[in-house]
C-alpha cells in the first residue's frame, strides 16, 4: 500500500509541477492583478484534475492488465525486465518482447526528464542556485549539470547488477514515506490564508487531504511494526 501511495502521490510530482508551473507563468508574461492569478489558478486546477484523471485510468489498466495476464497463469513473481516480457505472451504472442519495449522506452521517454529535472529543481531551491528550463546552459550551470549527473547515475545502474524490479519496488516504498511530511506541510500552507489569500483549500480538498495524511500515517506506522524485528 505505501508503495502504491508512493507511485501516486509521488515527492517529485511536487517540486516539478510547482517549478512547472511557476516557470510557465514567467514565459507566459501573465500580469499580477487579480483576474490574471485567478484565471491561472483555475488553468492549474484543470491541469492537475486532468492528469490525476489520466493517471488513475492508466493505473487502474495496468492492474487489471497484470490481474488477467500474470495473476491468472500463476506469474506472481518478477525480478527481471526479461521475465516481464515473457509475462506478455499470453496476451502477445510472440510479439510480446516489441510490446515490451516500446512500453518501457515510452514510460522512460516520459519518466527520465521529470525524474532528473524535479531532482534539479529541488536541489537548486535547497542551495539557492539559479533554476528553470527556460535559462541557457551558462545561466544555470548547477541546475543543468543535477541533470546530466542524475541521468548518467541512472545510466550506470544499468552496469551494477541491480535488480530493476526490486529497485522500482523500494523506490516507490521510499516514496511514499517521505511524501508523508511533505503532505502534510502541503495541507497546512494550502489551508493558512495569510499564505494562500483567498485560496485556500476547498472544504472537501482538505478533508480528503488530510484523510490521506491518516491513511498514509497508519500505513506507514503498520509497515514499520511488522519490519521491525519482533522480541
Amino acid at each position: 500500500m505505501i508503495a502504491v501511495f508512493g507511485t501516486s502521490i509521488t515527492p517529485y510530482l511536487f517540486f516539478w509541477q510547482a517549478s512547472e508551473e511557476v516557470e510557465e507563468g514567467k514565459l507566459s508574461r501573465l500580469g499580477l492583478d487579480g483576474p490574471a492569478i485567478h484565471r491561472r489558478i483555475r488553468l492549474m486546477r484543470t491541469d492537475v484534475a486532468a492528469g490525476m484523471i489520466l493517471a488513475n485510468v492508466v493505473f487502474y489498466f495496468i492492474v487489471l492488465t497484470s490481474a488477467q495476464v500474470l495473476f491468472r497463469h500463476g506469474i506472481t513473481n518478477i525480478e527481471s525486465a526479461e521475465q516481464a516480457a515473457l509475462a506478455l505472451k499470453p496476451l502477445a504472442g510472440q510479439y510480446a518482447f516489441l510490446l515490451f519495449a516500446c512500453g518501457i522506452i515510452g514510460t522512460g521517454l516520459l519518466a527520465i526528464p521529470v525524474l532528473a529535472g524535479s531532482g534539479a529543481y529541488a536541489l537548486a531551491e535547497l542551495m539557492e542556485w539559479k533554476e528553470g528550463l527556460e535559462h541557457k546552459f551558462y545561466q544555470a550551470k548547477a541546475f543543468y549539470l543535477v541533470i546530466a549527473l542524475s541521468v548518467i547515475v541512472g545510466l550506470a545502474l544499468n552496469f551494477l547488477r541491480i535488480n530493476p524490479i526490486t529497485a522500482l519496488y523500494y523506490s516507490a516504498y521510499l516514496n511514499g514515506i517521505i511524501a508523508l511530511p511533505l503532505l502534510v506541510v502541503i495541507m497546512v500552507v494550502g489551508n493558512d490564508a495569510k499564505i494562500m489569500g483567498k485560496e485556500t483549500n476547498p472544504k472537501w480538498v482538505s478533508c480528503f487531504g488530510w484523510l490521506s495524511v491518516v491513511f498514509m500515517s497508519l500505513a506507514v506506522l503498520a509497515s514499520l511494526f511488522f519490519l521491525l524485528p519482533l522480541k
